[in-house]
């Protein structure tokens, strides 16, 4: 019985079980954090630490790993692939809207930007605080907690030493996409597409072991995406933002109110952004 809950070679629980604790934790921690924390810009801005207090205990007393090995750490390097990553997500958001406009999809009806207004810098800052906390957390866990002991619990198979790393990276991008089902105005191809988002942002943690890559990429994606374009978040329109559209295109392409990542426009974007990532990765990692 006791084999069910501990691997004696590894000395620690098993991958599942190690799961559940951490995700556990970090779901108390949250609970304890909107006790005390009664904005929703606030909660969310805690986020990020309260995961990462999570994975670092567990990292210590369950996983029994150094916490580096979910590829949180600060190093040089780790800052230029992150700015790498910024840098693939602004080209592709880019992209993205620059075809949207061009095949009359949506039209710019507004440009909101003064240097001089405090309150519109402010919130410029406040929306990219709160985005880089999202995105650190989203993909500590969502990424490199999951992916990690998602793997090595898949180890038992032998037959090709891909398919642990193939069936991690699908049931967490899986459960990415389901993250985001009950977002405002949320579709089965919404869902779909932030699990293949999923798949795009795992490649990068992957192959450099380092969440770098993928915390960049989220980060300006989302922020490009709702503040500079002004187009909706997973679903969320969000304030202030520095360009406005009208979206008048079908649905099927530009993702309609739930915003590009809703529609095929989305997947094209997310596949320049994972070919960028693939070619820098290759350039400096694969010698």
């Amino acid at each position: 019985m006791r084999a069910i809950f501990y691997n004696p070679k590894e000395n620690r629980f098993r991958a599942g079980w190690r799961i559940l604790f951490t995700t556990g934790l970090a779901f108390c921690l949250l609970i304890v954090t909107a006790i005390f924390i009664q904005s929703e810009w606030g909660f969310n801005l805690v986020l990020a630490p309260a995961v990462l207090a999570a994975m670092f205990f567990a990292s210590r007393n369950i996983d029994k790993r150094p916490f580096t090995e979910f590829g949180i750490y600060f190093k040089t390097d780790w800052i230029i692939d992150f700015l790498a990553g910024n840098l693939f997500a602004i080209l592709s958001m880019g992209f993205i809207v620059s075809i949207s406009i061009l095949m009359g999809w949506i039209t710019l009806t507004e440009i909101n930007f003064n240097i001089l207004d405090t309150d519109f810098i402010t919130g410029l800052l406040s929306a990219l605080a709160l985005m880089t906390a999202v995105s650190i957390w989203e993909e500590a866990y969502f990424r490199s907690y999951l992916i990690t002991n998602l793997k090595e619990g898949f180890s038992f198979i032998q037959y090709n030493k891909r398919a642990p790393v193939v069936i991690a990276v699908i049931i967490s991008s899986a459960l990415f996409g389901t993250a985001h089902i009950s977002n405002p105005n949320a579709t089965w191809f919404s869902t779909f597409n932030i699990a293949i988002a999923g798949v795009v942002l795992a490649y990068p943690y992957i192959a450099t072991k380092s969440l770098a890559i993928p915390v960049g990429m989220h980060l300006s994606w989302n922020y490009f995406q709702g503040v500079v374009f002004g187009l909706p978040v997973s679903g969320q329109a969000l304030e202030p933002a520095i360009l406005q559209f009208e979206i008048s295109g079908p649905d099927l392409f530009t993702g309609g109110s739930f915003g590009p990542e809703a529609g095929l426009i989305g997947i094209i974007g997310l596949i320049l952004m994972w070919i960028l990532s693939y070619f820098y990765i290759v350039r400096y990692y694969k010698k």
